[in-house]
């Protein structure tokens, strides 16, 4: 088993955006690891645009890419795609950091190459996600590359971020550092196919294990002391509600909690609490 970490640069005119196609792949970068770990290859191709005949200038000024550069050193994305395929090869986990990569993957695929099988994508790892719930123990923020390579001291030239190969060894070396096999096949999907979803499942069951009981203990907003319930949490919709007092600042608040689980079973909680009687209904999000 290989594991190949990939990253994508793309382009979108927001003054000429293409429907069936929004985000045109410019660069493909990847590096590959061995089942033990060890850089066995990396990968890096610019393409040709085809879409598009300008560069969006936030995405000109990230990359340094301009229309001309790839016109003169891209080749066409079907080339571009056959080489990558070929390195990723036949046994390996492809990942990205990030979901958006493999969507995007995916629908210039379908657009440039309506023949190409995409069973390359049949196994699936958003990295970011793996990385946040190992680094962080929380879903509610997802954490950024910078951050993570920063967490665990990866040295890195911030000059030269936004370059596909670049940003791909960095996410790399970060997936490489807090390997765990047993931690990581339960993020592995299948994002080949235009029904993948990338969405949170809600939990509706109160007494799940999964479901971390603190969560529901609400403290006060403006003195925060904890407040007592007048009505228990009771299910509405895909949420929890309740309506709780405090005792000190003699206020009432109605308070949901919303518990979505991500593949991976990595929890997140939504928790808001508005005040009842306040006319402007002044809400809180934790």
């Amino acid at each position: 088993m290989n594991y190949v970490i990939f990253d994508l640069e793309w382009n979108r005119f927001t003054k000429a955006v293409k429907v069936r196609c929004a985000d045109e792949i410019i660069q493909i970068g990847a590096v590959k690891y061995n089942e033990k770990l060890e850089l066995i290859g990396s990968f890096k191709q610019y393409i040709s645009p085809v879409l598009y005949k300008r560069m969006e200038p936030t995405v000109e000024k990230l990359t340094g890419l301009t229309i001309g550069f790839l016109k003169n050193e891209g080749v066409p994305f079907a080339q571009a795609m056959s080489e990558f395929r070929d390195f990723i090869g036949e046994d390996a986990i492809l990942m990205s950091w990030g979901s958006q990569d493999a969507e995007i993957l995916r629908k210039n695929c379908v657009y440039f190459c309506k023949e190409m099988p995409l069973t390359f994508l049949n196994q699936f790892v958003d990295v970011q996600r793996y990385v946040t719930h190992t680094l962080a123990q929380s879903a509610n923020n997802q954490i950024g590359v910078k951050s993570a390579a920063d967490k665990l001291n990866i040295l890195y030239e911030e000059s030269k971020l936004h370059d596909a190969l670049v940003d791909a060894e960095i996410s790399g070396k970060v997936f490489v550092r807090i390997f765990d096999y047993n931690k990581l096949k339960k993020y592995i999907i299948d994002a080949s196919s235009k029904g993948t979803s990338f969405k949170d499942v809600p939990i509706t069951d109160l007494n799940s294990k999964l479901i971390d009981k603190s969560v529901f203990k609400i403290r006060c907003p403006e003195c925060g002391r904890s407040v007592r319930k007048r009505y228990n949490w009771n299910l509405s919709g895909n949420k929890f509600v309740s309506c709780q007092t405090c005792r000190r600042c003699k206020k009432r608040y109605f308070c949901s909690v919303e518990i979505l689980k991500s593949y991976g079973n990595v929890i997140k909680y939504k928790k808001r609490i508005k005040q009842i009687e306040d006319a402007k209904k002044k809400e809180i999000t934790e």
